[in-house]
């Protein structure tokens, strides 16, 4: 029985002995093999920012904000995020009227409305379906308070419209109401 414990020794010993310290077993440093060449190629590369250059998007954040102003941010980037990142709300901001909670899109003109303030642009009086609250809707013909909740009820759900055509995914939205709707609304 000694003798087997003494060959059982032995064996691991010599395994030991072929083994470097972290556990590997020595060979030639020209026989690695492709996972092994990848790993030192990453090691060796340089550092990559936090996000690449592709991933950068831009939003302009203006009204009622501590500082208005044109912000970088990264893919997937929540409304209250940027908002935080302008020092935060005026005190007479109107967040009823804006969903904080919505990803802000590369591009996008982002205003927070102070209290008393309607989000109809004026420059071309279309209704943006993303900023507007129920009395922006029902002030479209065809849209009353029940159809302007259930529009903002879906906006809410889905994180905001992407094209005006979604008004169609609404419950009483067919195709002629559509059409009634269509030339007063946009999303931005």
């Amino acid at each position: 029985m000694k003798k087997i414990l003494f060959v059982i020794f032995l064996i691991l010993s010599l395994s030991f002995l072929a083994c470097g310290s972290d556990g590997l077993t020595l060979s030639d440093p020209s026989e690695q093999s492709p996972y092994e060449k990848q790993n030192k190629k990453e090691e060796n590369a340089p550092a990559a920012s936090s996000f690449d250059a592709k991933e950068k998007c831009y939003a302009y954040l203006c009204g009622a904000v501590a500082n208005e102003g044109i912000y970088e941010f990264t893919p997937g980037t929540r409304l209250f995020e940027l908002v935080e990142e302008a020092g935060g709300l005026d005190e007479e901001a109107d967040t009823s009227a804006v969903n904080l909670a919505v990803e802000v899109k590369d591009g996008e003109r982002v205003r927070i409305p102070f209290i008393g303030e309607s989000l109809i642009e004026e420059e071309d009086d279309l209704i943006d379906l993303n900023k507007a609250d129920v009395k922006d809707l029902c002030s479209i013909p065809g849209i009353g308070e029940s159809r302007a909740n259930a529009i903002i009820e879906y906006r809410e759900s889905v994180g905001g419209f992407s094209d005006i055509e979604e008004l169609k995914n609404i419950s009483g939205i067919k195709d002629a109401t559509f059409q009634k709707i269509k030339p007063y609304v946009c999303v931005r």
